[in-house]
């Protein structure tokens, strides 16, 4: 379920406080489409076909122009270290046969690295942070929000500096609090850092002001940056510039 944009933000204590018990949060568990993906990460060859370039998957989203996905036979007893391993030669392979002139990202949620190709050659590797999996459930109404990170393909649609977050519902909620009626009681202008590069469904890539929590699994999703990293691929990533997520 889409539920970005990301922040972890002080929640203004505004409004009525909800039960805590009724606020199910369920630690990380890797779904068994993801876990798929993972193993077809692992053992995928970056192959050419017809002059497009596909890297094969399983599961998780994908754009067919220029990727296209087909089904892998996968070992379920191969080790995760191994897969993670193969995972990384994977990309590299894609990094190798990607367009040259070609700026792209390539963002790896288990070893949380975001990875930024120029004319074919590597010119960032930065620490980033990425979704937690955490569950969350609204005990008004039931509802539930997925903090995952997308896997796949989305581009660049846009760039903005100094970008302002309306929070949502579920940004309270994981608080304890009632979401505010008031729009103005939404609004954080310095969550998200200086810079936002979004994408589709409002995923982005953010600055943070939780620097120590870098490379873990933490966000609702975004991806986040240090301000170095983030002022980099502001400047360097532009808008219509592919993201590739596993």
């Amino acid at each position: 379920m889409i539920v970005p944009p990301d922040s972890q933000a002080v929640v203004p204590r505004a409004g009525p406080s909800l039960p805590f018990e009724g606020v199910a949060m369920a630690p990380r568990r890797l779904p068994a489409a993801l876990r798929a993906l993972l193993f077809a990460l692992a053992g995928a060859a970056v192959v050419s076909v017809a002059g497009a370039i596909g890297l094969a998957t399983f599961g998780g989203s994908y754009e067919r122009d220029p990727f296209a996905a087909r089904a892998i036979a996968v070992d379920p007893e191969l080790e995760a270290e191994e897969a993670l391993r193969r995972a990384e030669r994977a990309e590299q392979r894609l990094a190798a046969q990607a367009p040259g002139r070609e700026v792209y990202v390539v963002v790896d949620s288990y070893a949380n690295r975001l990875r930024i190709f120029k004319n074919g050659e590597l010119v960032r590797d930065a620490l980033c942070s990425t979704g937690s999996g955490v569950r969350l459930r609204d005990p008004r109404n039931g509802k539930e929000w997925v903090f995952d990170t997308p896997q796949g393909e989305l581009k660049i649609l846009r760039k903005v500096k100094d970008p302002v977050w309306v929070k949502p519902d579920w940004a309270f909620i994981e608080e304890g609090y009632e979401p505010p009626r008031s729009m103005r009681d939404r609004v954080d202008d310095f969550s998200l850092g200086d810079y936002g590069l979004y994408m589709r469904d409002g995923y982005i890539i953010h600055g943070t002001i939780f620097k120590t929590l870098l490379g873990k699994r933490v966000t609702h999703g975004c991806i986040r940056l240090g301000d170095e990293d983030l002022e980099f691929a502001y400047k360097t990533v532009p808008a219509g510039a592919r993201v590739f997520l596993f």
